[in-house]
């Protein structure tokens, strides 16, 4: 009876052993499940992030080309204006010096 008994006494040990192994293995799984879904959501995270910044720097780049094309206007004008100014001043030349 005494055999038997620590024979089931064996077993049961055995068994404890096995468990707390898979135990031990579920938790390491568990582990890298949620360091998985982590690293998802941080990517995800991250992609936004990148198109938020992909979307400012094109905003930027027409707020340039606008401003760009602001100054152009700004300097054709004032070439014209320059323009008329100088042929002011010499028609005013000429009629002063008599040709």
């Amino acid at each position: 009876m005494k055999s038997a008994e620590a024979e089931l006494d064996r077993a049961v040990d055995s068994l404890e052993v096995g468990i707390d192994a898979l135990l031990l293995r579920m938790q390491k799984l568990e582990t890298g499940a949620q360091d998985s879904d982590a690293f998802r959501q941080d990517r995800v995270k991250l992609a936004a992030q990148l198109d938020e910044m992909a979307a400012d720097a094109q905003a930027a780049k027409d707020r340039l080309a606008a401003r760009e094309a602001e100054f152009a206007k700004l300097t054709q004008d004032s070439e014209a204006e320059l323009d008329r100014v100088m042929t002011v001043v010499r028609g005013a030349l000429q009629n002063a010096s008599g040709g």
